[in-house]
């Protein structure tokens, strides 16, 4: 009886430990997160990029005016592919440089003293920047959005440019996730290499499968296969989001492509926090 009530005793310890444990890491994550945030958003280059792309956004009424009966669908192509493009020069000009700041300004050294983990310091950087990212991507997206409604009189394809711009911040959280990732172990410019060399060949994986299938070579098609499944599938998120103007894709398939790339996502945040744990700052 006293043995039972003992290890009972011990399991309730170690359940509150483990809580506790639990929750220092979400409020250390969370502050990391909050401070990343901060320094991301008083960065100049940043709005420099983003009324860049509004005028690239606004370009799309001349593009648009140029077509037959094609405005809408112009202003609204263009202007979903200059928020991935221009949010992905902001993910990775800020997310390959997420680290070596830490580094180069010796504040690295001071979060070390500090009861953090590499982990959380890792996951406290992706959020932060997910967060900017989040903020910026809606902020160009709902400029789009009322320049279409002005365009067209209607919020007829709200909904669908709403679903457009989901796709879109899940497709720069991968490209985040490189850029932590390249981050723990390489320069900012062999970072930046990286990550963009990754983000393209993940739009091009499709045509390299369908390269390698033209081959009489079986080795070179057992590699073009093996390049194919290790890159992340990013056309497949391209391609629904340019079938949204015309159908809502179904809710499976959304969610599968989402889940799809958030595991590459937690996959690379694991990856990054590993190296980082052996990592050693000087």
């Amino acid at each position: 009886m006293a043995d039972a009530e003992a290890n009972e005793k011990h399991l309730s310890s170690l359940h509150r430990s483990q809580r506790a444990s639990f929750i220092r890491s979400l409020v250390a994550v969370k502050a990391i997160a909050l401070n990343t945030f901060k320094e991301t958003v008083r960065d100049r280059v940043l709005y420099a990029i983003i009324i860049f792309a509004l005028l690239a956004t606004l370009a799309g009424l001349i593009f648009g005016s140029l077509s037959v009966d094609q405005d809408v669908r112009v202003l609204e192509d263009l202007g979903l592919f200059t928020i991935t493009i221009f949010g992905g020069i902001i993910s990775i000009f800020v997310g390959t440089n997420l680290v070596f700041k830490e580094i180069d300004r010796r504040t690295i050294f001071l979060i070390a003293t500090k009861p953090i983990n590499r982990w959380e310091f890792i996951a406290g950087k992706f959020f932060g920047l997910a967060l900017c990212i989040l903020v910026t991507n809606f902020a160009m997206g709902f400029f789009l959005i009322g320049i279409s409604a002005l365009q067209t009189g209607s919020l007829n394809h709200l909904f669908s440019l709403l679903i457009a711009l989901v796709f879109i911040y899940v497709e720069l959280l991968l490209v985040i996730a490189l850029a932590t990732f390249f981050s723990t172990f390489a320069t900012p410019l062999m970072s930046m290499v990286f990550t963009l060399s990754l983000w393209i060949s993940g739009h091009l994986s499709n045509s390299l499968l369908s390269l390698g299938k033209l081959s009489t070579q079986a080795s070179v098609q057992l590699m073009t296969k093996a390049v194919y499944y290790t890159l992340p599938d990013l056309a497949s998120l391209t391609f629904m989001r340019s079938e949204l103007v015309d159908k809502v894709p179904p809710f499976s398939a959304f969610a599968a492509i989402v889940a799809y790339v958030l595991a590459y996502c937690v996959l690379l945040l694991t990856l990054a926090s590993m190296i980082a744990e052996r990592k050693e700052f000087n």
